[in-house]
C-alpha cells in the first residue's frame, strides 16, 4: 500500500511539473484551454469589443411561413434541415422575401461569423486605398508595418496578403483546388494544434510573433488560405488610421450601412480585435452591410426610398478600386472552379434552365456562414449553420420562390 501512495505521488508531482513546463513554454496555452473554441452565437466566452451601429428601421415583419406550399420551398427546407441550418433570409429590393430560424433562433439571435470577417478586412484595405492612406495594391506592406523584421516579409505586396498568396506559412498545409472546394474542406489538423504560432497569435496577438515571421527561402505565390494574413492586413489599417478595427469598421462600414451594435473578439493578452474571426451580429445586420457594399454606399433607408444612385455618397469613390472587387473581371472558366479575390470569393451562377444567371460574391465562414451579394439582381442572402449548404442550389431555390412573388418569412421562434 505504501509503495502505491508514492507512486500515486510521483505520477502526481510528474503531472504538476509537466503542466508547469507547457504552462512557462506555452503560456497562451492556458488561455485557449479557458476559452475554447470560438462558439456559434452571443454571448461568448472570451474578451470583446463593441462595434457601434446606427440601427435603420428595415420596414418587414417576420409573417407565417408558406413556402412550404411552394415546390422549391420544400426542396429549400430540405436542404436546410439536412445541413443544420440555423438562419436563413434573402432580401430583393429591399424587402425581406424568405426567412427561416431553425427552433432556438429568431431575428435577434447574434451569430458568429467566423472567416466572414475577412471580408470586411478586405473592403477597408480598398477603402484605404481609395482615401489615398495606401498608395495601391502593389505596395509593400513593410511600408506600414515598419516593425516586421524579416525583409522578404517587408517586401511583400499588400495584394498578396489579400489574395492569400503571400507565402509566409504558420500552417502547414494548403486546400485542395479547386478554390471552391475550400469552404468544404475540413480545418487543418494544425489548426487545432495549440502549440503552433497560430495558436499562439490567437491570444498573444500579432506583437507576441512578429519576431517569428519568416519568409521561406523559396516561397510559393500560390494560394494558400492563412489567418496570418488577415492579421497582419487588419494591423496595418490600425496603424495606418491610429484606430482600433472595431472603432474603423464601425465608422466606415457599420453604422453607414445602418447596421445595430455587434462584438467582436480580442486577442485575450494584446486587446485589439482578432481581424480573422469572429464578430458577433444579426442576420439583418449582415444583410445591411452585405447592400451597403454590393450597392456601393446605398443604406436599407436609401433603397426602400427608391433614391437614385447619383444623389449619395459612395462607399469607394475609385472607379479601378471599385472593379477590384468585381467578380466579373475573372473569366467565367476560373469562375466556374472558384475564384480568390480581394478577401472575398467569387463564383458564377450558370445552370442551364435557371432564370437567374451570372457571378456573384460571398463571404464564408467556418460551418458554412455565408453572405451572397448579387447586386444587379438587388438580392442579397445571409445564411448561418452548422455545415456547408450547397452553394449554387441555395440561390436557385430561393430566386424560385422570389419570382414566384410572394413573401415566405417563417415567423422567429
Amino acid at each position: 500500500m505504501k509503495k502505491f501512495l508514492i507512486l500515486l505521488l510521483v505520477i502526481f508531482l510528474l503531472l504538476v511539473l509537466g503542466s508547469a513546463a507547457v504552462a512557462y513554454r506555452y503560456p497562451h496555452v492556458i488561455a485557449i484551454a479557458e476559452e475554447g473554441f470560438p462558439a456559434k452565437i452571443w454571448p461568448a466566452k472570451g474578451l470583446y469589443v463593441d462595434v457601434n451601429g446606427k440601427p435603420q428601421q428595415w420596414p418587414h415583419k417576420f409573417k407565417a411561413d408558406a413556402a412550404l406550399s411552394h415546390e422549391f420551398g420544400k426542396k429549400l427546407q430540405q436542404l436546410n434541415l439536412e445541413n443544420e441550418t440555423d438562419a436563413l433570409v434573402a432580401y430583393h429590393k429591399g424587402e425581406l422575401k424568405y426567412a427561416y430560424f431553425r427552433p432556438g433562433f429568431n431575428e435577434k439571435t447574434q451569430f458568429n461569423s467566423y472567416s466572414m470577417a475577412k471580408s470586411l478586412i478586405g473592403y477597408l484595405v480598398l477603402k484605404a486605398i481609395d482615401e489615398g492612406e495606401i498608395d495601391g495594391l502593389d505596395s509593400s506592406i513593410g511600408t506600414y508595418l515598419l516593425d516586421i523584421k524579416d525583409e522578404a516579409l517587408r517586401n511583400q505586396k499588400i495584394e498578396r496578403f489579400l489574395t492569400m498568396r503571400s507565402g509566409l506559412q504558420i500552417e502547414k498545409k494548403g486546400p485542395p483546388k479547386p478554390l471552391a472546394k475550400d469552404a468544404k474542406r475540413g480545418p487543418d489538423k494544425d489548426a487545432s494544434n495549440p502549440f503552433t504560432l497560430l495558436a499562439q497569435m490567437h491570444i498573444e496577438g500579432l506583437p507576441g510573433i512578429m519576431d517569428q515571421l519568416k519568409m521561406p527561402m523559396d516561397p510559393s505565390s500560390d494560394y494558400h488560405y492563412q489567418n496570418v494574413n488577415t492579421a497582419l492586413l487588419g494591423l496595418m489599417l490600425t496603424r495606418i488610421y491610429k484606430q482600433p478595427l472595431n472603432v474603423l469598421l464601425s465608422e466606415k462600414i457599420w453604422k453607414p450601412a445602418g447596421a445595430s451594435r455587434a462584438h467582436w473578439r480580442t486577442y485575450t493578452n494584446e486587446g485589439s480585435v482578432t481581424p480573422y474571426c469572429c464578430l458577433f451580429a444579426t442576420v439583418e445586420d449582415w444583410a445591411k452591410v452585405a447592400y451597403f457594399l454590393s450597392k456601393n454606399g446605398m443604406t436599407i433607408e436609401q433603397i426602400t426610398e427608391k433614391r437614385e444612385p447619383q444623389d449619395l455618397t459612395p462607399f469607394l469613390q475609385s472607379s479601378n478600386v471599385i472593379k477590384s472587387m468585381m467578380p466579373e473581371r475573372f473569366k467565367k472558366a476560373d469562375l466556374r472552379e472558384g475564384v480568390y479575390g480581394l478577401h472575398v470569393r467569387h463564383d458564377i451562377l450558370d445552370r442551364e434552365g435557371e432564370s437567374i444567371q451570372g457571378p456573384f460574391t460571398y463571404f464564408v465562414g467556418h460551418g458554412g456562414q455565408l453572405v451572397y451579394l448579387l447586386p444587379k439582381h438587388d438580392l442579397v442572402i445571409v445564411r448561418f449553420g452548422r455545415k456547408h449548404t450547397l452553394l449554387h442550389s441555395t440561390v436557385y431555390y430561393l430566386w424560385r420562390i422570389i419570382q414566384a412573388d410572394k413573401t415566405y418569412v417563417r415567423k422567429a421562434s
